[in-house]
């Protein structure tokens, strides 16, 4: 029997660190453990989703888009109060390539965080950008790359080999972050199924996730599970869709047309073009992308690409990977038949994000935080309490299978909900529709993902 957490009626972020009366006990549920699982001397990993600065287009907009920093700061609280005066925190994150991190951490205050949560103890409170580089976009192609300072203890290649879920793949030809197939495919082909994983990560003892929760245009909703993508460095080692319509076993689009083979065609060429990110070469072509996109059409429910739709097969594979690495993968990378480090999460529900995700969300004031030990019973009960049905999205689905390295050792019925909200109590199916906070989801998932009455 696995028990998630869900507090309802956060008002505001500011009450997570001075709460009403009202609110303290229901906080403490949620953070609390925190303490109690973290043990002297312990490195403490703390992971929130800081995967950009702002919303696309609207730089004044990001609290929907990212971890608030009220939350990070009562994790590393309690981290700090468990670790008692010996071990580490760290707030790490790998963002989107083309993020600049200086910003994120200065929406949320991360300086100012170490500062005040390293008063009055010796335990070592730092920050910082897992990546080696940050990639210059121009009109959404890559143009140049920026050195980095990186993991300070370095990256290591995990291969879960035939282990992998990618094995029964029938198509292999591979995107990951950008246009370069031939990179991705060294790392995940018929043999091999890489993943180059941060060592500060592999390294901790104990991993405190603290997810973002949105819809997600790859992978229907970002939550838990989602949130380890930013645990792996190398970016074109995550395969995010594959290329083709189903018909050929791929998720690039629904259907082949001429205007999908057409499209398929300019970027194959472009492919070639752009994995030299010479200025001279890409500029020209980020404006040819800009002029295409109006020809073929931009992206919307009529027009999905890039594995941008409920089809998607791909990235749940990715997911679900990372994930059993981070469970059973030892600090030299080696999978181990029993977990390796210890697992808390707590979902930022109090502004959330909803429609096209997860960069193009708009503000949904939930006023909700999700917490438990379990990423996937913590994923179905998120999916479900937004007005997703769980069994719709392959992320979590799959997460329920059984496998190597398995994710879960319970099922959906043995989920159960401890809530302030009365009718989110008990077990997660008597969950009804009309008690949902009724999220919109990502265009090309809209009717495909949604909960519908149970009869």
């Amino acid at each position: 029997m696995t028990e998630v957490t869900a507090l309802n009626g956060i008002a505001q972020y500011g009450c997570i660190l001075r709460p009403s009366q009202e609110i303290a006990v229901g906080l403490a549920d949620v953070f609390s453990p925190i303490r109690h699982l973290v043990k002297p001397g312990e490195t403490v990993v703390i992971k929130p989703n800081l995967v950009a600065d702002s919303r696309i287009g609207s730089s004044d907009e990001w609290v929907q888009v990212i971890t608030n920093g009220a939350i990070i700061e009562r994790a590393v609280q309690e981290a700090v109060l468990g670790l008692q005066g010996k071990g580490k925190v760290l707030i790490v994150d790998a963002p989107q390539t083309d993020s600049d991190y200086e910003k994120i951490a200065k929406r949320i205050d991360l300086d100012g965080i170490v500062e005040r949560c390293s008063r009055g103890t010796t335990v070592e409170i730092e920050h910082y950008d897992l990546r080696e580089e940050q990639w210059i976009t121009r009109e959404g192609v890559t143009v140049g790359k920026k050195k980095l300072r990186g993991d300070p203890l370095g990256y290591r290649e995990v291969n879960l080999g035939t282990e992998s879920v990618f094995v029964s793949k029938k198509n292999k030809h591979y995107y990951g972050a950008d246009y370069d197939q031939k990179e991705t495919s060294r790392y995940h082909n018929d043999a091999d199924n890489i993943y180059v994983m941060s060592n500060t990560v592999l390294s901790c003892d104990t991993f405190i996730n603290l997810p973002k929760l949105k819809p997600h245009k790859l992978g229907g909703i970002t939550c838990c599970l989602k949130n380890i993508v930013g645990t792996c460095v190398v970016k074109n080692s995550l395969p995010h869709h594959t290329t083709g319509s189903p018909e050929a076993f791929g998720d690039q689009f629904p259907l082949m047309s001429g205007r999908t083979q057409a499209e398929g065609t300019l970027k194959k060429i472009a492919a070639s073009l752009l994995k030299y990110k010479n200025p001279l070469i890409s500029y020209p072509i980020g404006l040819a992308k800009k002029a295409t996109g109006n020809i073929l059409g931009e992206q919307t429910s009529a027009t999905v690409r890039n594995g941008s739709w409920y089809g998607n097969d791909t990235i749940w594979r990715t997911i679900l990977d990372l994930n059993r690495i981070l469970f059973y993968a030892d600090k030299q990378g080696t999978m181990k038949n029993t977990p390796q480090r210890k697992y808390y999460a707590i979902v930022d529900g109090v502004v959330a994000g909803e429609g096209d995700g997860p960069m193009d969300v708009d503000a949904k004031e939930a006023g909700i935080l999700i917490a438990g030990s379990d990423p996937v019973a913590i994923d179905a009960v998120a999916s479900t309490l937004i007005g997703f049905d769980y069994r719709k999205i392959p992320t979590v689905i799959q997460s329920f299978a059984m496998m190597r390295w398995p994710l879960t050792r319970d099922t959906p019925d043995d989920i159960r909900i401890k809530s302030n909200k009365a009718n989110w109590n008990g077990a997660l199916g008597n969950i009804a529709l009309d008690s949902t906070l009724s999220f919109k989801p990502h265009f090309g998932w809209l009717g495909h993902i949604e909960m519908e009455n149970r009869e």
